[in-house]
């Protein structure tokens, strides 16, 4: 059975976490909780409006509102 070079450290905290279930589950997801946890939660990344293309857009108005010379210099 050849090695990996890398491990990741998730697979690392797994095994310190439980070296019995994650041998018992050949380092699969072996807490269902927490993996439905996880999945929650690397799908909702990228959801929410991104706050750079916000304040880049906010700038923008300011700009072009200061440019027609709605607000003053």
């Amino acid at each position: 059975m050849p090695t990996e070079a890398n491990i990741a450290v998730s697979k690392i905290a797994a095994y310190a976490e439980s070296p019995d279930d994650y041998i018992r589950a050949g380092g699969k997801a072996y807490n269902a909780k927490a993996t439905r946890y996880g999945n929650r939660a690397h799908q909702t990344i990228g959801k929410s409006p991104s706050k750079l293309v916000f304040l880049i857009g906010a700038g923008l108005f300011i700009a072009a509102l200061i440019y027609f010379e709605v607000l003053p210099r």
